[in-house]
């Protein structure tokens, strides 16, 4: 069948070719399964698209916002608050200092806190927000915080106050 050791049959066409031969002259079918693999376009196509795929998901994790706080806002309460009065050189100032808890699986920073005060009568006569920029909640634990403001009302007139959570930033997120 095959008198010349030097040659081979082509598996597709049954032509002589060299015997060191990976692909056929002729019909230029690949002779090993292993060198079919290695040649195949599929092959080029997986090399070529794994880098980008990789700098894709690279690119998305570096500009994931991570979550929402609008759908934890529930999970983060502001608890034991009591209000305390000093003053700065010559200006007199108001300060919250109370406890907020984080009941969500989701580490907060950047929160942003909301003040309001009002007098006997249940008005409304101060305000502050302020965002907490080193302030950092993790899952499921409570720590303190004090917001401190300029008051511009005698004393007597801070009799109430509230305190919430307005925003905050998940700190898993990048940016």
């Amino acid at each position: 069948m095959n008198p010349d050791p030097e040659t081979k049959l082509c598996r597709m066409c049954f032509r002589e070719i060299p015997k060191q031969a990976r692909k056929c002259p002729e019909c230029h079918h690949f002779q090993f399964r292993s060198t079919l693999l290695v040649y195949h376009p599929v092959v080029a196509f997986i090399l070529a698209t794994t880098p980008l795929l990789l700098m894709w998901f690279f690119v998305a994790g570096m500009l994931d916002q991570g979550e929402d706080y609008q759908l934890y806002k529930d999970q983060i309460a502001v608890t034991e608050t009591q209000l305390a009065f000093g003053s700065l050189g010559t200006n007199a100032t108001v300060a919250v200092i109370g406890q907020i808890r984080n009941h969500s699986p989701v580490p907060w920073e950047n929160i942003y806190l909301h003040a309001t005060f009002t007098d006997a009568m249940g008005k409304t006569i101060d305000v502050g927000q302020r965002q907490e920029y080193a302030f950092y909640l993790p899952p499921n634990e409570s720590l303190p915080f004090k917001l401190s403001f300029r008051r511009e009302f005698p004393e007597s007139n801070y009799v109430n106050h509230a305190v919430r959570v307005v925003g905050a930033k998940d700190a898993r997120a990048r940016f």
